[in-house]
């Protein structure tokens, strides 16, 4: 055999090796890590609470911020061969049945912002809904009364390494098994990256709460989490990597001082430029125990290889984290769709402008909700496509099903049925195993509006 020829084998079966590794072997995690700081504070309701002039202020400020341009790249390399070519085929074209849904039980103003975006967040508990608008939070009661007038989102993080800048993007959970609540807040905008989580101490979200601030390895960007029985799990657009956590969980609901932090770079990220693989959240009991971590991803053939939905697992270690590991354990088929609204965030049209509203297209919607109901276990989540290829946004959705030890695709559909653009959507479902869809709706003919459908 000539040098020639050994050496293009060598080199062959090297990627070959590479890619084997890639597709099918775990990893360990980059890095672990326990909080550097951690105190306890409150009750939240006596904090101070922006005045109206200071409300004023920080609208107008707001608005004359300018977006991270470095977020708007949306990479379809391979567009020009990508599936479907044509109207989608898993399209809802009319409304469902109709069906006696009843009203809507409460429905008040929560807070106003001038922030482009807004980035709202929320949650709902059994006496309290908590909501998060850019950087500042408000608490109302189930009948809608402010219970806690709009605070400063850094003022639940003040004298926490990373809370000076109140750089916002926050999110809000209630842990039901817990009867706990979680709130977190990123830090990196134009200083050191920080991680700072809140747990409160009771059910009661206006009382005590305890406060951790970890390192992060560059910026989480576009941070989302989901509550497991081990751990509190997070995924970020972190273009540096290290885009996957978990978070010690037990340790934070009883005010441990040092709860731990383990974080992945995952080598199967998606090709899309910016993306979050999100963890699965779970309402009701938790997922049989030693169940590893879930997350979830959608992969557009566009971006390389073909139109899935990507599912990890992470199984941690807290007596050893260095055993802790990180698997993409299966890649599940799906109607083909498109997710390709052109490259900038200007894709939703509305009524009387030519201003148009960013699809947030490339990532899977918050939450990814998963269930156990005993024998049956189900997950749901949505991301928005382009039905017919016109910018005519419609909403995928997806219902799967655990049989034995591999997840299946029970049912999915695109809900489009008018010429709305339909986008941006939450979907749950509840203990009857119904499922509920909330989403933003515009089109040049209907100002921009929020509706559901079940």
């Amino acid at each position: 055999m000539n040098k020639f020829l050994t050496v293009i084998i060598v080199i062959t079966l090297t990627f070959v090796g590479l890619n084997t590794y890639a597709q099918n072997t775990k990893v360990g995690p980059t890095s672990y890590s326990k909080a550097i700081y951690f105190d306890r504070i409150g009750p939240l309701k006596d904090f101070p609470v922006m005045t109206t002039e200071e409300l004023k202020l920080e609208e107008e400020r707001e608005k004359t911020e300018v977006r991270n341009k470095d977020l708007q790249k949306r990479e379809y390399p391979f567009a020009a061969t990508a599936l479907p070519k044509g109207d989608d085929q898993a399209w809802q074209k009319t409304n469902g049945n109709s069906r006696n849904t009843g009203n809507i039980i409460q429905n008040f103003n929560g807070q106003t912002t001038g922030s482009y975006p807004p980035d709202c967040n929320g949650s709902v508990g059994p006496d309290h809904f908590f909501q998060t608008v850019n950087t500042r939070y408000s608490i109302y009661d189930k009948a809608g009364a402010q219970v806690v007038p709009p605070t400063n989102l850094n003022t639940l993080f003040a004298g926490v390494p990373g809370s000076n800048s109140n750089d916002g993007d926050p999110i809000l959970l209630y842990d039901d098994n817990a009867d706990r609540w979680l709130a977190a807040e990123f830090s990196g905008v134009s200083g050191p990256d920080y991680m700072m989580i809140a747990i409160s101490v009771t059910s009661d979200p206006t009382g005590d709460w305890y406060r951790w601030s970890w390192p992060m390895n560059g910026f989480p960007d576009y941070m989302k989490f989901g509550i497991w029985e081990d751990g509190y799990y997070m995924g970020t657009n972190t273009s540096s990597g290290s885009d996957i956590y978990v978070f010690e969980r037990q340790e934070m609901l009883i005010g441990g001082a040092t709860p731990q932090k383990v974080q992945f770079d995952n080598p199967w990220r998606p090709n899309s430029g910016f993306h979050c693989v999100l963890p699965a959240d779970c309402d009701g009991p938790f997922a049989p125990a030693g169940s590893p971590g879930l997350f979830l991803t959608i992969n557009d053939d566009a971006w390389g290889g073909s139109d899935e939905l990507w599912l990890f697992e992470l199984a941690v270690d807290w007596e050893t984290p260095s055993n802790s590991t990180w698997d993409r354990v299966q890649q599940i088929s799906v109607t083909p769709f498109d997710s390709n609204f052109g490259p900038s965030w200007d894709n939703i049209k509305q009524k009387g402008t030519g201003q148009e509203l960013d699809a947030i297209n490339q990532i899977l919607m918050y939450r990814v909700q998963y269930r156990n109901f005993g024998s049956d276990k189900r997950i749901v989540c949505n991301h928005t496509v382009d039905v017919d290829g016109t910018d005519h946004a419609g909403i995928r959705w997806y219902e799967l099903e655990k049989n034995g030890s591999t997840w299946d695709i029970r049912q999915e559909s695109t809900y489009a049925p008018d010429e709305h653009s339909r986008w941006m959507a939450s979907i749950a479902m509840n203990g009857n195993k119904e499922i509920a869809l909330g989403y933003s709706i515009s089109s040049t003919t209907l100002n921009p509006g929020i509706r559901y459908c079940g």
